[in-house]
C-alpha cells in the first residue's frame, strides 16, 4: 500500500484528496517547516504540497528544496492563483507536476 504525505493548512484540500485516494493511505501535516524536519520523508511514496496565495506571493517554495535535499520522492504541488513564473520555478525544482485550484473532482 502506498503512503502519501499531504502538507496543507487547508482541511478542504485534504478531504478532497482523501476522497480521491482513500483515507488509509494519507498522512496529513499542517506545518510546512517546523515539524517537517522530524518526518522521515523517505517512508512516503508521494508528497502533495498545497501552496496558498500567500506562500506563492512570497515565493515560499523552500519546502520543495528541503525535500529534494533528502530524497527524489515524487512531489505534486497544488497552486492557488499562481503565475507562470511560479510554475516554472517549482518545475525547475524537479517536482513531478502541479494542479491549480480550484480543484473540481466531478
Amino acid at each position: 500500500m502506498k503512503k502519501i504525505l499531504i502538507i496543507t493548512t487547508n482541511e478542504d484540500i485534504c478531504n478532497i484528496i482523501q476522497q480521491i485516494i482513500g483515507e488509509e493511505n494519507i498522512i496529513h501535516r499542517k506545518d510546512f517547516k517546523d515539524k517537517l524536519s522530524y518526518i522521515n520523508i523517505k517512508n512516503y511514496d508521494l508528497v502533495i504540497i498545497d501552496f496558498d496565495r500567500q506562500r506563492i506571493r512570497n515565493g515560499d517554495f523552500g519546502v520543495i528544496f528541503d525535500i529534494r535535499c533528502k530524497t527524489q520522492i515524487p512531489i505534486l504541488a497544488i497552486l492557488e492563483e499562481s503565475k507562470v513564473r511560479d510554475k516554472i520555478q517549482i518545475l525547475s525544482m524537479k517536482i513531478m507536476d502541479y494542479i491549480e485550484r480550484p480543484i473540481d473532482i466531478n
